[in-house]
């Protein structure tokens, strides 16, 4: 009964999230940015990447210049963006531009004669499928095979949740990132490591979501050579692979890459979730000492095997950490939460119950107030913010996870 209860309500919690999703949010979202003159369309995150793969590809044109970036901005905005950078970060645009590794384009090269209208309506449901996935996946790492029905309502909480339900709407090439990362680990608990160091190498087309811990498998690698160097071996002859076809494609994309990002941290200012609750210089300053912390950790553990506890539980740190220490603010950067999570579900009877609490009731806030504001609609024609109220406390939910993840759990008996 247990098991088909959990099954109802994750349904429940879909259709809850998918209705306010279309009959709130996105009504608000097109007025506000739409009708108001903010934007001539709402193109999500995917545009930018795919034309500039086409540009390329098709055209032979550098997909981090001028005229690229123009013609995104045309469809973004109906205009070019010309600006400077010394007004308040309120009045800065978001300029749209094409900012990942040139490598991205070997990945998103089977799109380029697609219709747009059709990859943008099929790209979350690809999207979902490898989410899906990789769920099963987290599990197969951790070991742990509750009944189908289970994983099934698992499935159906993590694609409503609303951090992951922006990742999809956005069409957020980090969620793939995410599949990647799951698959490669659960390769590398077969002993597949070749393989799984390829992954590795393809997860870096989104830097910033995998540095840590690719960091985490660098130093595991380093702590049995002789048995985990095909790991470091895919990881490199993958990237080199990568990066070189890349250069063949435009030579010097490195510093075209690196003038991108120094632009982007100015047109799309971000911040780590420490540093926006303490501050930036103490906020900085915790951030050093959670990544020297994990690093000495990750030392003393870096001979652990791959199915052991404690080579999960530091892979979980490190994701818990990415989410907390680098400027991954926006919420679908949680989707690198989905290990540790799963592990506090299997765990969940050793849990505190001051914990489970807090837990249950943070994770069930999007869907209490989904409903509610599906039962007494807000004004959609106004700059309210009410419907941005089931993500409002998403911000709390690295905090929260880090804490349980922390906290000690009596031995099972």
């Amino acid at each position: 009964m247990r098991t088909w209860l959990w099954f109802v309500l994750a349904v429940l919690a879909s259709t809850i999230s998918w209705a306010y999703m279309h009959r709130v949010l996105l009504p608000w979202e097109y007025y506000v940015n739409v009708q108001q003159g903010r934007l001539k369309q709402q193109m999500g995150d995917l545009y930018p990447r795919w034309v500039g793969t086409r540009e390329l590809l098709l055209n032979g044109r550098n997909p981090y210049g001028k005229e690229v970036s123009r013609q995104i901005q045309m469809a973004f905005y109906g205009r070019p963006i010309e600006q400077t950078y010394d007004k308040p970060a309120s009045e800065i645009i978001d300029e749209q531009r094409f900012a990942y590794p040139l490598y991205v384009v070997l990945l998103l090269a089977p799109t380029v004669h697609a219709d747009f209208a059709q990859l943008q309506a099929w790209a979350p449901v690809f999207l979902a499928v490898l989410l899906a996935i990789g769920v099963w996946m987290w599990l197969g790492v951790l070991r742990w095979r509750p009944p189908p029905i289970v994983v099934a309502a698992l499935v159906l909480f993590v694609l409503s949740s609303p951090q992951i339900a922006q990742g999809l709407r956005l069409r957020q090439i980090g969620l793939f990132v995410a599949f990647l990362l799951a698959l490669a680990t659960w390769l590398v608990t077969r002993q597949r490591y070749f393989m799984a160091g390829i992954l590795l190498a393809l997860c870096t087309i989104k830097p910033q979501l995998v540095a840590l811990c690719l960091l985490w498998f660098l130093l595991w690698s380093v702590g049995e050579w002789r048995k985990r160097w095909p790991l470091a071996a895919g990881f490199g002859v993958a990237l080199a692979l990568l990066t070189g076809v890349a250069e063949l494609l435009l030579p010097g994309w490195p510093r075209y890459f690196i003038e991108g990002i120094d632009a982007y941290r100015k047109y799309f200012p971000t911040t780590s979730p420490l540093r926006l609750m303490l501050g930036n210089w103490l906020g900085g300053a915790a951030s050093v000492l959670v990544v020297a912390a994990l690093l000495a950790l990750a030392w003393r553990n870096r001979k652990a095997t791959a199915d052991s506890p404690e080579f999960i539980q530091l892979l979980a740190l490190f994701s818990i950490a990415s989410t907390l220490v680098l400027p991954l603010l926006t919420p679908f950067n949680h989707v690198l939460l989905l290990l540790p999570v799963m592990m506090l579900l299997r765990d969940w009877n050793r849990l505190p119950r001051l914990g489970r609490i807090v837990f249950t009731a943070l994770v069930a806030w999007p869907w209490i107030t989904s409903l509610v504001l599906l039962l007494h609609p807000p004004l959609l024609e106004s700059f309210s913010r009410l419907p941005l109220l089931p993500s409002a406390l998403a911000l709390l939910f690295p905090f929260l996870v880090a804490g349980l993840m922390l906290v000690p759990k009596p031995r099972p008996a």
